[in-house]
Protein backbone atom coordinates (compact mmCIF):
# COMPACT_ATOMS: atom_id res chain seq x y z
CA UNK A 1 0.00 0.00 0.00
CA UNK A 2 2.67 2.33 0.89
CA UNK A 3 3.91 2.09 -2.74
CA UNK A 4 0.53 2.78 -4.51
CA UNK A 5 0.73 6.01 -1.65
CA UNK A 6 4.46 6.70 -2.98
CA UNK A 7 2.72 6.79 -6.66
CA UNK A 8 -0.16 8.92 -6.09
CA UNK A 9 1.76 11.78 -5.07
CA UNK A 10 4.17 11.52 -7.84
CA UNK A 11 1.54 11.54 -10.40
CA UNK A 12 -0.32 14.47 -8.31
CA UNK A 13 3.30 16.57 -8.15
CA UNK A 14 3.67 15.77 -12.31
CA UNK A 15 -0.21 16.75 -12.91
CA UNK A 16 0.49 19.61 -10.82
CA UNK A 17 3.67 20.10 -12.98
CA UNK A 18 1.25 20.22 -16.14
CA UNK A 19 1.90 16.63 -17.10
CA UNK A 20 -1.96 15.67 -17.30
CA UNK A 21 -3.94 13.96 -19.27
CA UNK A 22 -5.49 11.37 -21.03
CA UNK A 23 -2.66 8.31 -21.31
CA UNK A 24 -3.07 6.70 -24.62
CA UNK A 25 -0.31 4.63 -24.20
CA UNK A 26 -1.33 2.70 -21.03
CA UNK A 27 -2.54 -0.81 -22.10
CA UNK A 28 -5.54 -0.34 -19.95
CA UNK A 29 -6.69 2.69 -21.69
CA UNK A 30 -9.73 3.58 -21.60
CA UNK A 31 -10.20 1.62 -18.13
CA UNK A 32 -13.03 3.90 -17.20
CA UNK A 33 -14.35 5.60 -20.38
CA UNK A 34 -12.97 7.03 -23.57
CA UNK A 35 -11.72 10.57 -23.62
CA UNK A 36 -11.16 9.91 -19.36
CA UNK A 37 -7.97 11.93 -18.26
CA UNK A 38 -5.24 10.08 -16.32
CA UNK A 39 -3.57 12.21 -14.22
CA UNK A 40 -4.70 10.65 -11.00
CA UNK A 41 -5.01 7.16 -12.02
CA UNK A 42 -3.88 6.37 -8.63
CA UNK A 43 -6.65 8.67 -7.08
CA UNK A 44 -4.80 10.69 -3.85
CA UNK A 45 -8.23 10.16 -2.27
CA UNK A 46 -8.13 6.71 -2.04
CA UNK A 47 -9.78 5.10 -0.36
CA UNK A 48 -12.38 7.76 -0.46
CA UNK A 49 -15.15 6.12 1.23
CA UNK A 50 -17.60 7.95 -0.51
CA UNK A 51 -20.37 6.01 -2.02
CA UNK A 52 -21.23 8.09 -4.03
CA UNK A 53 -18.26 8.23 -6.09
CA UNK A 54 -19.02 5.04 -7.30
CA UNK A 55 -16.56 2.80 -5.04
CA UNK A 56 -17.44 0.20 -2.62
CA UNK A 57 -16.08 -1.99 -0.39
CA UNK A 58 -14.77 -5.60 -1.60
CA UNK A 59 -13.40 -8.06 0.40
CA UNK A 60 -10.03 -10.01 -1.40
CA UNK A 61 -7.58 -12.59 -0.49
CA UNK A 62 -5.53 -9.97 1.20
CA UNK A 63 -8.40 -8.50 3.19
CA UNK A 64 -10.60 -5.64 2.74
CA UNK A 65 -10.08 -2.93 -0.32
CA UNK A 66 -12.10 0.04 -1.39
CA UNK A 67 -12.54 -0.88 -5.21
CA UNK A 68 -13.27 1.83 -7.33
CA UNK A 69 -13.56 0.32 -10.68
CA UNK A 70 -16.58 2.39 -10.61
CA UNK A 71 -15.51 5.91 -10.04
CA UNK A 72 -15.47 7.95 -12.77
CA UNK A 73 -15.04 11.07 -10.82
CA UNK A 74 -11.64 11.65 -10.74
CA UNK A 75 -10.87 10.73 -14.38
CA UNK A 76 -13.30 13.19 -15.68
CA UNK A 77 -11.20 16.58 -17.14
CA UNK A 78 -13.44 19.37 -15.20
CA UNK A 79 -12.81 17.75 -11.93
CA UNK A 80 -9.09 16.90 -12.58
CA UNK A 81 -8.57 20.26 -13.13
CA UNK A 82 -10.62 21.18 -9.87
CA UNK A 83 -8.66 18.62 -8.02
CA UNK A 84 -4.79 20.61 -9.21
CA UNK A 85 -6.35 24.00 -8.32
CA UNK A 86 -7.53 23.01 -4.76
CA UNK A 87 -4.21 20.92 -4.27
CA UNK A 88 -2.26 23.40 -5.78
CA UNK A 89 -2.86 25.73 -2.77
CA UNK A 90 -0.80 23.38 -0.39
CA UNK A 91 2.61 22.76 -0.12
CA UNK A 92 4.82 19.75 -1.37
CA UNK A 93 5.11 19.00 2.41
CA UNK A 94 1.99 19.76 3.29
CA UNK A 95 0.86 17.32 0.83
CA UNK A 96 3.47 14.57 1.54
CA UNK A 97 2.56 14.45 5.50
CA UNK A 98 -1.11 15.30 5.05
CA UNK A 99 -3.02 11.94 6.30
CA UNK A 100 -6.57 10.21 5.05
CA UNK A 101 -8.92 13.03 7.20
CA UNK A 102 -6.62 15.88 5.42
CA UNK A 103 -6.99 14.02 2.14
CA UNK A 104 -10.81 13.32 2.62
CA UNK A 105 -11.92 16.58 3.97
CA UNK A 106 -10.66 18.24 0.61
CA UNK A 107 -12.28 15.62 -1.42
CA UNK A 108 -15.57 16.41 0.17
CA UNK A 109 -15.25 20.40 0.17
CA UNK A 110 -14.74 19.75 -3.85
CA UNK A 111 -17.40 17.10 -4.20
CA UNK A 112 -20.12 18.56 -1.64
CA UNK A 113 -18.93 21.86 -1.36
CA UNK A 114 -18.50 21.44 2.26
CA UNK A 115 -16.99 18.94 4.46
CA UNK A 116 -20.13 17.15 5.97
CA UNK A 117 -17.55 14.32 7.86
CA UNK A 118 -17.89 15.26 11.75
CA UNK A 119 -15.40 14.33 14.57
CA UNK A 120 -17.40 12.36 17.22
CA UNK A 121 -14.51 11.86 19.73
CA UNK A 122 -11.56 9.78 18.31
CA UNK A 123 -14.24 8.59 15.65
CA UNK A 124 -14.90 10.38 12.43
CA UNK A 125 -18.52 9.86 11.38
CA UNK A 126 -19.35 10.26 7.39
CA UNK A 127 -21.96 9.15 7.23
CA UNK A 128 -23.71 12.58 7.25
CA UNK A 129 -22.02 13.45 3.86
CA UNK A 130 -24.03 10.20 2.41
CA UNK A 131 -27.17 9.70 3.85
CA UNK A 132 -29.32 12.59 2.08
CA UNK A 133 -31.26 10.65 -0.19
CA UNK A 134 -34.68 9.64 -0.16
CA UNK A 135 -34.19 8.79 3.85
CA UNK A 136 -36.84 6.48 5.79
CA UNK A 137 -36.44 6.03 9.50
CA UNK A 138 -36.11 2.60 10.69
CA UNK A 139 -36.09 1.03 14.12
CA UNK A 140 -32.41 -0.21 13.96
CA UNK A 141 -29.77 -0.32 11.44
CA UNK A 142 -26.44 -1.43 11.10
CA UNK A 143 -23.18 0.79 9.82
CA UNK A 144 -19.37 0.01 9.69
CA UNK A 145 -16.43 1.24 11.29
CA UNK A 146 -13.59 1.15 9.18
CA UNK A 147 -10.13 0.86 10.73
CA UNK A 148 -7.62 2.50 9.15
CA UNK A 149 -3.92 2.74 9.36
CA UNK A 150 -2.56 5.56 7.31
CA UNK A 151 -4.25 5.07 3.39
CA UNK A 152 -5.22 0.85 4.07
CA UNK A 153 -7.77 -0.43 5.39
CA UNK A 154 -7.14 -2.40 8.54
CA UNK A 155 -10.60 -3.75 9.61
CA UNK A 156 -14.43 -3.31 8.91
CA UNK A 157 -17.10 -3.85 11.98
CA UNK A 158 -20.57 -4.00 11.74
CA UNK A 159 -22.04 -1.57 14.01
CA UNK A 160 -24.93 0.04 15.91
CA UNK A 161 -23.13 3.24 17.26
CA UNK A 162 -20.42 5.73 16.54
CA UNK A 163 -17.43 4.79 19.73
CA UNK A 164 -14.11 4.20 19.26
CA UNK A 165 -11.84 4.84 16.87
CA UNK A 166 -12.37 4.57 13.34
CA UNK A 167 -14.05 6.16 10.10
CA UNK A 168 -17.79 5.53 10.42
CA UNK A 169 -19.51 5.09 6.97
CA UNK A 170 -23.07 3.36 5.77
CA UNK A 171 -23.48 -0.36 5.07
CA UNK A 172 -24.34 -0.48 1.68
CA UNK A 173 -26.83 -2.99 0.82
CA UNK A 174 -27.84 -2.91 -3.02
CA UNK A 175 -28.70 0.66 -3.64
CA UNK A 176 -29.70 1.37 -0.25
CA UNK A 177 -27.10 2.78 2.47
CA UNK A 178 -27.71 1.88 6.56
CA UNK A 179 -26.92 4.68 9.21
CA UNK A 180 -27.07 7.07 11.68
CA UNK A 181 -28.10 10.56 11.12
CA UNK A 182 -29.04 13.10 13.82
CA UNK A 183 -28.87 10.09 16.32
CA UNK A 184 -31.63 8.36 14.27
CA UNK A 185 -31.59 5.00 12.27
CA UNK A 186 -31.89 5.56 8.88
CA UNK A 187 -32.01 3.46 5.71
CA UNK A 188 -31.64 6.04 1.83
CA UNK A 189 -31.22 5.41 -1.58
CA UNK A 190 -27.94 5.53 -3.01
Amino acid sequence: MEELRERALVELFGALEGKYGPNYECKYYPCHFHGQDCSLCFCPFYPCLLYDLGGEIKITSNGYVWNCQNCFWIHRPENVEEVLAALSGYSRQQLIEGDWYFFNSILQRLYYGSEFGIWEGEAYNLMPAMLRNECEPVEKAEFLNVILEGFEIQSIHRCTSVEGEGVFIPLKEDEKLFGLLNGNFVVCKV
